[in-house]
């Protein structure tokens, strides 16, 4: 079994084109049949005295041939795409965080890179929802003090029957906002997973378009057709790789930064710090601490790119794609629109 996994882990030049090569040909058989049939009907043309047939005949060759040498060309650039080392590129920006590099990830493709990125974002919300959930269940489990001083009210005034209490516990707020909380990141945390699932499958979804995009392209009747496969193909399987490593390596690396608020130590200052807020509302003095200040920032500056990646960050790409492959589309093909079709498929 490792040596089966080993292979299947082989070259990813190898294998994003092996589809190409398999099929290239019939892609190369295809052409030179429909140029056959062309060359007939434009020797026919001379014969019918028909000339727009001949000058038609003669276009739809060279757009066939245009179309052999686009497959060609695109060989070459898949091949010259998936040998340049994405971890070594995006590592040099410093948008890779430490989780996706060597040791610990070897591969050096943007799909792989893609992957990591996705899984140690969608584990960093993991943590903090663990954290929240810590958080929430220690002051649950502080116990209520209250401090009747009637009789010491009662000695110092004089006066019998004066008296009052303090009552010492966590706002309730803290439990409510954080339950809040709890259940955005539940729901964020499913769109999540749908993004890695997409990504996951942007490997198969690029061979399998382009393959039937590019020999789509030698027929006449699905020349459309196939250039809409192909902007599918380049906006799912490059084009959306590409955005993840960029987006969320920037906020995975921040994230990364800040994320000594999970050690035990700073997990006991965290809680010790929010009891101690009650005593700065109640007695107006600050006990609050310099490594609690410190780690509300880092706190509040994680909890911030969660925010953003849940959000703002897949908004971004969406729009990105959709309106690549609406463009790519309506010039090389038909219009199509990524956004339409995953809301109707959702």
């Amino acid at each position: 079994m490792e040596q089966i996994w080993i292979l299947l882990q082989g070259s990813i030049v190898s294998y994003i084109t092996s589809p190409l090569l398999l099929w290239f040909p019939i892609v190369v058989l295809a052409a030179v049949a429909m140029i056959g049939v062309l060359a007939a009907m434009y020797m026919l043309s001379q014969f019918a005295g028909r000339e727009s047939m001949r000058v038609w005949a003669k276009i739809k060759i060279y757009e066939i041939l245009l179309s052999l040498l686009t497959v060609i060309l695109f060989l070459f650039l898949v091949s010259f795409i998936f040998s340049l080392n994405f971890q070594q590129i995006f590592g040099s920006a410093g948008l890779v965080p430490q989780e996706c590099m060597p040791p610990s990830l070897t591969a050096t493709d943007f799909f792989s890179l893609a992957i990591c990125n996705m899984h140690q974002f969608n584990q960093q919300l993991l943590n903090l929802n663990s954290l929240i959930y810590y958080i929430s269940l220690r002051l649950s489990m502080v116990p209520q003090l209250t401090i009747n001083a009637s009789k010491v009210i009662q000695y110092v005034t004089g006066i019998p029957g004066l008296g009052g209490s303090i009552t010492l516990q966590p706002p309730s707020a803290f439990d409510t906002f954080m339950g809040y909380g709890l259940d955005v990141l539940y729901f964020a945390f499913v769109l999540t997973q749908v993004q890695l699932l997409l990504l996951a499958a942007s490997l198969l979804l690029f061979s399998l378009f382009m393959s039937i995009g590019l020999i789509s392209r030698m027929f006449v009747i699905t020349r459309s057709f196939g250039g809409a496969m192909v902007a599918f193909g380049m906006g799912l399987g490059i084009l959306f790789p590409l955005m993840v490593n960029l987006t969320y390596g920037f906020i995975n690396v921040g994230l990364d930064a800040n994320s000594s608020i999970f050690t035990a130590a700073s997990l006991a200052v965290m809680v010790t710090g929010i009891l101690g807020i009650v005593l700065v509302f109640l007695f107006a003095t600050s006990p609050l601490s310099g490594p609690f200040i410190a780690l509300l920032q880092s706190f509040l500056t994680f909890a911030g790119l969660i925010a953003v990646g849940l959000t703002v960050i897949p908004i971004i790409n969406f729009i990105v794609i959709d309106s690549f492959i609406i463009d790519f589309s309506q010039a090389v093909g038909e219009r199509m629109s990524f956004m339409s079709l995953l809301t109707n498929l959702i």
